[in-house]
This record gives C-alpha cells, sequence and structure tokens, in this order.
C-alpha cells in the first residue's frame, strides 16, 4: 500500500492505544477478570462455557482497549482454549484458515494492485469532474466516488486516497465561514461514504466479511457476493442520498460557485493521469473480470430468464477461490510501466503492505464464535435474553442495532462484529427469529460509527487536516447514527 503524499498530514490512529498505566491496567484487567468471571461459573455456567464466557470478557477488554495490537489479542484461543479443555489446537486455529479469511486476502491483493497503479485516483477525478463545480455538487461527486472504491478497497486506504483531493478542492472554497462549512462537508462526506461505501459488497469492509464467516461456521449459510448485494447494496444506496443531503441542506447550507479555475484544477488533475494503459488498464481488467466472476458465480433466475452461472461449469468454484485466482494472476500479468519497462501487476514488495494483521483477526473472532456454540454458551445467552419475546420485534432489532453502534463507536468495528456475531445467533433463538437475520443486522450495525474522530480510520484521516472539530463531526455523525440504525433495520425487516 503505497503511502500518502508528502504534502498529506500525518495520519492519527483510528482509536489511540492505551498508553502508559492505562495499559499497564487494562493489560491486567483482561485476564483478571476473564479468568475470575470463568471460575465463578456465574448463571449456571459450567466447564467449558464458563471458560469461554472468560475468555470472551478478557478479549473483549483487551480489543476495545486496544492495550495489545488487535490482532494479537485475536491468538487468545489457540493459547487459551486447549489449556482449559475448551478445544485443541488444531480445532482452535481452523477459523484462522476459514475460507472468508482467504477472499479477504484477495481482495486485499486487488485493491494493493489497484492502488500501485493509480486506477483508484481515476476512478474518483472521473466521477468528481462529471458533478459540476458548485460546492454542493462536488461534495456529492466526492462521496460517490468515494462510496465507489469503498466498495472494493478497504474504507482507510480509500479515505486515504480521497483526502488529498477533496483538501485541494476545498482549498478553492477561499475564506470565511461559509468556505470553512462547506470544507467541513467536503471532508465529513470523505469520511461518511467510505464507510457507508464499504457497507455494499461483501469484501468492502471487514465486519461483513465476520459476518459471512460466522454465519458459514454457527447456520451452516454460505453468503456469497451476489447474496450480500441483497443486504448491503439497499442499505447503502439508501444512506448516501441522505447522507449528502443532510450535510449540504441541513448542517451546511451555504454554498459557493467554484466556476471555471475550480473545474480546471480537476481537468488538470486528469490529464496528468494521461491515457488508460499499460499497468494500469491491466489491472482494471483483472479487476473486472474478478468482479464479474463473483457476480455471475451462481446462475441467476429472473422471470423466465436464466443467467449463466460459473458454478454450470465448476461446481465446487467459490467466491475466495476466484480471489485467490485474481490474486494470483496480479502476480503472473505483467503491466507496462510509463517509463518502457515492464514487471507484473503485483509483486511481494506491495503485497507485504497490505493487512495482514486484519486477517488474524478475522480468524480470532470466528475461533471464538465457534467456540461459544460449541461450548453450549450461545444457547445459554439465548436463554438469558428470553425475557426479549414480549417485545415488538422491530423495537428489539433498533436496541440490538443501537448498542452496536454504541460499542462500534468506541471500539474497532471488526472487534465488535467479531464479539456480537454468537450473541446474535442466541438472541434470534431468543426471539424465535431467523440467525441470519440479527446477523446481518449486527454485521451492518458494526460499521455505522459517524460521530466520533476515533470510531473509525476514515474518521481520524479527515480529523486529521485540522480543519474541523470534534464538534462538527459529533452534530452531523450522531444524527446519521440514528438515521442508519433506522435504515439497517427496515431494510433488515423487508428482506427478511
Amino acid at each position: 500500500m503505497e503511502s500518502a503524499p508528502a504534502s498529506t498530514p500525518a495520519v492519527p490512529p483510528a482509536v489511540p492505544p492505551a498508553v502508559g498505566r492505562a495499559r499497564t491496567v487494562a493489560i491486567i484487567a483482561g485476564p483478571v477478570i476473564g479468568l475470575s468471571l470463568s471460575a465463578l461459573e456465574p448463571g449456571g455456567l459450567t466447564g467449558a462455557a464458563a471458560a469461554v464466557l472468560g475468555v470472551a470478557l478478557w478479549m473483549a477488554i483487551w480489543w476495545i482497549t486496544e492495550c495489545l495490537p488487535l490482532a494479537i489479542t485475536a491468538l487468545l484461543p489457540i493459547a487459551l482454549f486447549p489449556a482449559m479443555g475448551v478445544a485443541t489446537t488444531r480445532e482452535a486455529a481452523a477459523s484462522f484458515a476459514n475460507e472468508v479469511v482467504f477472499l479477504y486476502l484477495g481482495g486485499f491483493l486487488l485493491a494493493a494492485a489497484l492502488e500501485h497503479w493509480h486506477a483508484h485516483h481515476r476512478i474518483a477525478l472521473g466521477v468528481i469532474d462529471k458533478v459540476g463545480t458548485s460546492s454542493r455538487r462536488l461534495v456529492l461527486g466526492v462521496m460517490l466516488a468515494t462510496a465507489f472504491v469503498s466498495m472494493w478497497i478497504s474504507n482507510t486506504a480509500t479515505a486515504a486516497m480521497m483526502y488529498p483531493i477533496a483538501m485541494a478542492i476545498g482549498a478553492l472554497f477561499g475564506a470565511g465561514q461559509a468556505a470553512r462549512s462547506q470544507r467541513v462537508a467536503l471532508l465529513l462526506g470523505v469520511a461518511f461514504a467510505a464507510s457507508i461505501g464499504g457497507m455494499a459488497t461483501l469484501i468492502g469492509t471487514p465486519p461483513n466479511l465476520i459476518m459471512a464467516g460466522a454465519a458459514r461456521e454457527l447456520i451452516g449459510v454460505n453468503i456469497d457476493f451476489f447474496m450480500f448485494l441483497k443486504f448491503g447494496l439497499p442499505v447503502a444506496l439508501i444512506m448516501l442520498p441522505v447522507c449528502w443531503v443532510m450535510l449540504v441542506f441541513v448542517f451546511h447550507r451555504e454554498e459557493i460557485e467554484l466556476g471555471a479555475d475550480g473545474l480546471e484544477v480537476l481537468h488538470a488533475k486528469r490529464r496528468a493521469l494521461g491515457r488508460l494503459m499499460g499497468g494500469e488498464r491491466n489491472v482494471v481488467i483483472v479487476f473486472v473480470c474478478v468482479a464479474l466472476a463473483w457476480f455471475f458465480r451462481e446462475p441467476k433466475e429472473i422471470g423466465p430468464i436464466r443467467i449463466f452461472g460459473l458454478t454450470s461449469v465448476v461446481k465446487s468454484l467459490t467466491d475466495a477461490g476466484i480471489a485467490v485466482i485474481g490474486g494470483i494472476a496480479l502476480f503472473v500479468v505483467p503491466g507496462r510501466m510509463r517509463d518502457g519497462g515492464t514487471r507484473p501487476l503485483l509483486t511481494w514488495r506491495e503485497a507485504r503492505e497490505i493487512p495482514w494483521d486484519v486477517l488474524l483477526l478475522f480468524g480470532g473472532g470466528l475461533s471464538l464464535a465457534t467456540a461459544m456454540e460449541s461450548s453450549g454458551l450461545a444457547a445459554q445467552i439465548g436463554v438469558w435474553m428470553g425475557g426479549l419475546q414480549g417485545l415488538p420485534l422491530p423495537l428489539v432489532l433498533i436496541g440490538i442495532s443501537a448498542a452496536t453502534v454504541v460499542v462500534s463507536e468506541l471500539a474497532s468495528n471488526t472487534a465488535t462484529a467479531s464479539m456480537g456475531m454468537p450473541i446474535a445467533v442466541s438472541l434470534a433463538h431468543a426471539l424465535g427469529q431467523p440467525p441470519l437475520m440479527l446477523m446481518v443486522l449486527v454485521g451492518l450495525s458494526a460499521s455505522i460509527g459517524f460521530a466520533l474522530p476515533m470510531a473509525t480510520p476514515p474518521n481520524a484521516i479527515v480529523f486529521g487536516s485540522g480543519e474541523l472539530t470534534v464538534r462538527d463531526m459529533a452534530r452531523a455523525g450522531l444524527a446519521l447514527d440514528v438515521i442508519g440504525i433506522l435504515v439497517i433495520v427496515g431494510v433488515v425487516l423487508v428482506v427478511f
């Protein structure tokens, strides 16, 4: 993954890690509280179920405080479950090789190639260039470009890419309160659209894949790329225009017209990219082929029309297999550089920069979820939650979504999704509802974190600009949190 341009300020971490005394307290509190809970066997829990509850709380404390790297905390099941008699080392480690991990690995490799050849810049500038030069239209263009790119590469990488583009556009707004207000709207648009776009596709953001992996492990449901679009795409399609309207017509109503000078800046940026050719063209071709393969993996029936599916020829083909094939192809297919030389579309130099720690985090979350199910802890949680049966379903779903959003505002959305999946299954059994419904609800809600700078990496990136305050973000973000909860609950109720 390429570093940001030299003119871009350093990007702060999404959640400042605990330091000094606070870090020491968190490191000690995790095992002390977790092991004490395991020994006390609360709520009638015994044996493996109590042990898993203790480990889950231990991991939750370390994940929320980030006193250790998230990936290191994710390794606790391999270290602890064999010693506590919960699972063998082989069983605890099996989730780290779940096929969803390899699906995301392939997605990471595709994203790294797109970034290396700057194809994502061309997509972004192409969208922005078509919307006009008023500040409201530019916010819309930036948000559309950000959301589209974020559907395919990580939210963090998308925000880091769009941030300097947004800063360059914002500089054209001039001085004064109206100009500052529109710059704030532009930067918030980048952060919020990166999170919204990531919700649309299976590979858009880690919580989506954690939900898919947990669905396979816990309830035996295979969520492929096309199936996920039924949940994620409607939420993104509703949230994106609502977010834009809230930013430019409710919270930042001023409008500025840039005129010919602003349009020329955008044209100059596009001209600097030159024609689509060489390695950039080839990586786009590979990317499109992989995306089409994901979409057409299974045959589709639309009324009397049956659309061909790749599994008609290769029955065992999976989304993860397609992703790995695409990732390998990047190392095989050559690309011509602008100086005339050739090289593979991706080399290990770029590949080793992908977020390998996220893959470990996936594995740890799935290992914990599997142990909660196999130990009987998940079923017991369902018994504890049985009192919710008397409440109206929409109210219960709103409460679950809101609780997930609150945790996600304070902790990693990936860790939030990992902790929430087995609980979602238990709640579903207690409520007599399809487990997948609550898993989708929790998975999508984990990506709703608009109010605080530390809630998501995109929020932290734009906050690092110095152009906006915590109040600026919280004022719009809290409203969008509420809207996001209602939209997700509404989509879940309609789909299921």
